[in-house]
């Protein structure tokens, strides 16, 4: 059993290391793609379509939650789930729901892992599912990341729209970035901007 664990701690060293440097070459190709207008503007029409459906709902919005989902990871579609909810956080009787795909984010990522797995097999000779899975969550993280920080980029635009004004909203109004239903980040509070 503990030399499972040894290779599985070598192996995802070994992964963290890989990913760290493709990683590296793919953000920036990234940010180039979010430079252009047309990009952030799709990003940005997936929030105001939501905000535009709880806009009707008689109870004000208290936070937007950008989430992500492991077996999204898993499956490999890549979806993070916007969760509009009331006051009463994930009790909310009826949370509006979107799921959304960032574009271009995980097609960088499944380029990375092709090559950072291909790498591996070379290293640790019969790499099973269980480890490649492993290797798939941990490497994950620079993308979810990469996520995060867009939507902190384009915050302003996504609040400054016409559908989140119009939006019946709490004065303490917030949004977070973090994983369904668990732990998460504020990126932005509607109280630090008055």
């Amino acid at each position: 059993m503990a030399y499972i664990s040894e290779r599985r701690e070598e192996l995802l060293s070994a992964a963290d290391e890989l990913q760290k440097a493709q990683f590296g070459r793919q953000i920036r190709g990234l940010e180039k793609i979010y430079e252009n207008k047309e990009n952030r503007s799709g990003t940005q029409k997936v929030f105001t379509e939501l905000f535009s459906c709880w806009g009707s709902l008689k109870s004000p919005a208290a936070s937007l939650g950008i989430c992500y989902l492991f077996s999204s990871i898993l499956t490999g579609s890549y979806e993070f789930k916007l969760v509009l909810l009331g006051k009463e956080f994930w009790l909310e009787e009826k949370p509006v729901e979107m799921m959304w795909r960032p574009a271009h984010f995980f097609e960088c990522f499944e380029e990375d892992m092709e090559l950072v797995i291909k790498e591996l097999k070379g290293r640790f000779p019969r790499l099973c599912s269980a480890e490649e899975e492993a290797v798939r969550f941990s490497c994950a993280e620079y993308y979810l990341a990469a996520v995060c920080a867009l939507c902190r980029d384009v915050t302003e635009e996504i609040t400054g729209s016409r559908e989140f004004t119009k939006m019946n909203k709490t004065e303490d109004f917030y949004l977070f970035f973090g994983r369904y239903q668990g732990e998460g980040e504020i990126l932005w509070r509607i109280s630090d901007t008055v």
